[in-house]
């Protein structure tokens, strides 16, 4: 008897694992994540997603001398908004290319739990000192 317990425990731990990389849920683009403006041209790409929250690295490419700065940093759920951290003003002289990392970081496990998988990431950004919106839209699968 006790060996069909210990038989049956071991193998209930056999058939389970851990996920792998590319089954665990995490965070991806939904559309382009473009930016146009007159002097920088910026790309997102969501390089990293965890627990803990996310990471976008920011292409920016200016066709001259170019000043770039991110004012506000907002995580949009339909039903709530996290504000975060914006990353330092950024100098593109002449025709340049630059990526600049923008953690996300955020209680990512609850909002997983909550079926909270849908959010748009909105960036303030003043770029050769015209303000624009960068609207990037992300979901977790």
């Amino acid at each position: 008897m006790r060996l069909l317990l210990v038989a049956s425990l071991l193998g209930g731990c056999i058939a389970t694992r851990a996920p792998r990389l590319e089954e665990r849920p995490r965070w991806h683009l939904q559309g382009d994540g473009l930016l146009e403006t007159e002097c920088v041209a910026g790309r997102a790409f969501i390089r990293k997603s965890g627990k803990q929250g996310f990471g976008v690295a920011l292409q920016l490419k200016s066709r001259g001398d170019c000043r770039v700065s991110i004012d506000t940093v907002k995580l949009v759920f339909p039903r709530n908004t996290i504000e975060l951290p914006t990353i330092a003003p950024i100098e593109l002289r002449g025709r340049s290319m630059i990526y600049a990392w923008l953690p996300v970081p955020f209680d990512n496990n609850a909002a997983w739990n909550a079926e909270r998988n849908d959010a748009t990431l909105d960036l303030g950004v003043t770029a050769g000192g015209r303000a624009v919106a960068w609207r990037i839209a992300v979901q977790q699968r």
